[in-house]
């Protein structure tokens, strides 16, 4: 059986791949929780020195959480409850890794993957790569992609992506500072492992420092927007 995450170490880097290409790389709950243990397990490993997620295929990164996963026990409420409380796990996974996380974008990420790739320590990605958040355009309001966008790149962009859903392509992202190099496809890979490789060769214990405390009030942020969510999920239910 074909693994729906991949784990492999090479040259001091963990790759992290997500590997679901036939349904947009959308991440079931198993998928989350495994991604999440395969941080877990890189921060572990004394040899790794950073790592990249990354995703197969040649056009999505990540359709984020799989909204049509079916229920196991049939209740489609505690599914939504699995579902959150994974993708919560993962985005902290990242957050908290002491060791640098890259997002190799080798497509679109879209919703809760574009989250995942904003978490990241850095980004690089092919000209056909793009973020969006088009939660708005079916009905549903991310919180937590609002503050996180907000966070990371300033209420005005916030505003315009969350807002319009629209896509913002590699190269606008990179013009913005938010994707650090874009690359075609062929040197995806390559690229990636450079940044890796330039962030992991500083020190762990210092980088994991600094990591920690630039992320405070994304933390904070992302906190807020969870309990605003269990607000909304609980309003909607009753």
């Amino acid at each position: 059986m074909t693994e729906e995450v991949n784990f492999d170490c090479a040259d001091g880097i963990a790759w992290i791949t997500l590997n679901r290409p036939a349904k947009a790389n959308a991440m079931t709950v198993a998928m989350s929780r495994l991604a999440t243990d395969y941080i877990a397990k890189a921060n572990a490993q004394a040899d790794v020195k950073a790592i990249v997620l990354g995703a197969s295929g040649e056009k999505i990164f990540s359709a984020g959480v799989d909204v049509r996963e079916a229920a196991p026990d049939g209740n489609e409420s505690s599914q939504r409850e699995r579902r959150s409380l994974a993708s919560a796990a993962l985005q902290d996974a990242i957050l908290d890794s002491r060791k640098p996380v890259i997002a190799a974008l080798n497509g679109a990420a879209i919703g809760g993957g574009a989250m995942l790739a904003l978490l990241a320590d850095a980004r690089v990605a092919v000209p056909s790569a793009s973020l969006s958040l088009p939660e708005i355009d079916i009905g549903i309001a991310t919180f937590s992609g609002a503050n996180i966008v907000q966070a990371i790149a300033g209420r005005l962009l916030a505003v315009d992506l969350i807002l319009s859903g629209r896509r913002m392509s590699a190269e606008e992202a990179q013009d913005k500072g938010i994707i650090n190099t874009v690359v075609e496809a062929s040197g995806l890979r390559g690229a990636a492992a450079d940044l890796a490789k330039q962030l992991g060769d500083k020190s762990s214990g210092t980088f994991g420092d600094i990591k920690r405390w630039l992320n405070r009030p994304l933390k904070a942020a992302i906190a807020e927007a969870r309990e605003e969510h269990a607000r909304h999920r609980s309003v909607v239910k009753n």
